[in-house]
């Protein structure tokens, strides 16, 4: 279990409990784009030369009309440390909310572009596979040379060409050949 999940599982209890589940999900996603896209604001929150108010005031104004809660828990991230994996505590609470919405998010890679209805048929397929709903994002990565990359959470399922061949380099590299 990483470090995000019990944050994000708190942050759950408590948005659950206060009926903002929705509210507390977007704004949330907001604040962790902002990081994302920012690597000047992601340094200013995580180095130690900040001051904690400097962080604190920053904090205050990232999450400005946010919903309380949100406020609440940046500053309990400050005051543990945690700033750092803010982002990794976003997806698994947006994780949370999409199972317990009955909904499964998944990255599908593949060497060339599929079309629309192959991609349909994988998302049908992981749909009646999980009883969840599926949304998938679509990605073409050509030094995978062929097959899928699936990652769904924190798995990753690698059945590309390139991860075959470099298990069969690692066998034959492995393997003991007589001399004769």
């Amino acid at each position: 279990m990483s470090v995000a999940t019990p944050y994000a599982t708190a942050l759950y209890t408590a948005a659950a409990e206060a009926g903002r589940l929705n509210e507390v999900d977007g704004e949330l996603a907001e604040i962790a784009d902002a990081v994302r896209e920012n690597p000047a604001l992601a340094r200013a929150l995580t180095n130690p030369a900040v001051r904690g108010e400097g962080k604190s005031n920053l904090l205050a104004a990232l999450a400005k009309g946010d919903d309380p809660l949100v406020a609440r828990f940046l500053q309990v991230l400050l005051e543990h440390r945690r700033l750092g994996d803010l982002i990794a505590i976003q997806e698994a609470f947006a994780d949370r909310v999409r199972l317990d919405r009955n909904e499964l998010a998944v990255e599908l890679t593949t060497a060339v572009a599929i079309d629309d209805a192959t991609a349909e048929k994988v998302q049908q397929q992981l749909a009646s596979a999980t009883g969840l709903t599926v949304t998938m994002d679509r990605t073409v990565d050509p030094t995978i040379l062929g097959g899928v990359v699936l990652r769904v959470r924190d798995r990753l399922v690698d059945a590309s060409l390139r991860r075959r061949l470099d298990l069969l380099g690692r066998d034959l590299r492995a393997a003991r050949i007589p001399t004769a």
